[in-house]
């Protein structure tokens, strides 16, 4: 196990914080107490699991450095966890960003409530040797509840945004089933239309729908994957799955391995043999997340993106799970969600002259970037719906 120096701060409030500045968190004996944190954590993120943890570190460079916040009781007993790594920051600085900065949909903590206190007191412990902390994306309820809070107290610097929001579908609480579900949030015209779509591609050939969540099926099924991927559209504008080198590998290490641990689930929608619709999501303590979907642009007069995730959702429905429809401003994700939620950002800053010219530095690029997006041309109204059902 790689460590390095470790910072122990006793409170009667919140137990022991240790926070290493170097950990290994590949090793079986760190990996071993954060699978058992997870099982009673009541802050969760699955992407914070061991899975993503470890395929994500394994293909950084050398100069990349984790800086693991571990929230302890006095016991020893992992209540808290929350990974950063070092990052370069202004004029010389450095900073903390979160593991898993450019894959994950989310990155408040995996935690008890106690340990999330903690965990947020450690960090901000930590705005002393490091010029700034960035979370960009977290659920409502941890910044309320957890960060807010203390970000309210002390002398620093806070640079707080709601960039995206986030849209869910809660599990039925009564005797209501999935197709009272559709007739609500839907409509006769929509049900009738994605009705039409579903027999005019059945028409096409045999239509399967093919449902994996075991390490070898899922990994038996990811070439399939790629199949769909390349004809998507987003893969044709450089923004696919696999688009990015090194992506497809890290994917196909990944989604086996959360298999092992039940944490994902892989569906792939086929005409005959073709396939032309795949979806992955993920599985945690009866909440499902979309973390992509993607289809065949050839096929998508019959909205195959559609039909895939209606299946998905009728059998997170029967299961129970809380679906989420994780970050982004598309309006589909409300139209069939039942609860919309904010999704919060938060810039940490040490206050000191590079802190106020970084927060000066990010307002001016949030303006200028929406400047930009305001002065676009607009897409066609076809490559809108494809770009919202894609996501």
């Amino acid at each position: 196990m790689k460590s390095g120096n470790q910072v122990r701060e006793n409170s009667a409030d919140t137990g022991e914080l240790s926070i290493f500045i170097e950990k290994d968190p590949t090793s079986s004996e760190f990996r071993s107490e954060l699978e058992e944190l997870h099982d009673r954590a009541t802050i969760r993120n699955p992407y914070f699991s061991p899975e993503w943890l470890i395929a994500w570190l394994a293909r950084q460079p050398d100069e990349i450095r984790p800086f693991l916040l571990l929230a302890r009781t006095g016991q020893g007993r992992l209540d808290g966890f929350w990974p950063f790594v070092e990052r370069p920051g202004l004029l010389g600085s450095k900073g903390l960003w979160p593991f898993v900065y450019d894959e994950a949909n989310y990155f408040d903590p995996v935690a008890t409530p106690e340990g999330a206190k903690a965990l947020v007191k450690g960090m901000k412990a930590q705005l002393k040797g490091f010029l700034f902390c960035w979370v960009p994306l977290m659920r409502n309820s941890f910044w309320q509840e957890i960060l807010e809070p203390e970000t309210q107290q002390g002398k620093f610097l806070t640079l707080a945004r709601m960039p995206r929001k986030t849209a869910l579908i809660e599990p039925p609480v009564d005797d209501r089933n999935f197709e009272d579900f559709l007739g609500e949030r839907l409509g006769a015209k929509s049900r009738k239309s994605l009705r039409y779509d579903q027999r005019k591609l059945a028409e096409q050939g045999n239509v399967a729908i093919e449902t994996v969540d075991s390490f070898e099926d899922v990994r038996a099924i990811m070439p399939a994957t790629c199949l769909v991927e390349v004809e998507s559209w987003k893969s044709k504008e450089g923004a696919g799955l696999y688009s990015i080198r090194g992506k497809r590998g890290f994917f196909f290490e990944l989604l086996p391995e959360l298999a092992k641990s039940g944490r994902v689930r892989v569906s792939v929608m086929r005409l005959d043999d073709r396939p032309i619709a795949w979806q992955i999501d993920l599985l945690d303590a009866g909440c499902l997340g979309v973390h992509h979907l993607a289809f065949d642009k050839a096929y998508a007069k019959y909205s195959p993106g559609k039909q895939l995730l209606v299946s998905n959702l009728r059998q997170a429905w029967e299961d129970g799970c809380m679906v989420d429809f994780l970050p982004g401003n598309y309006d589909y994700k409300e139209k069939w969600s039942s609860r919309v939620e904010p999704v919060r950002e938060l810039h940490w800053f040490r206050k000191s002259f590079r802190g106020y010219l970084a927060i000066k530095l990010i307002r001016w690029n949030v303006r200028a970037r929406k400047k930009i997006r305001e002065n676009a041309q607009p897409s066609k109204a076809g490559d809108n719906v494809l770009r919202a059902m894609e996501e």
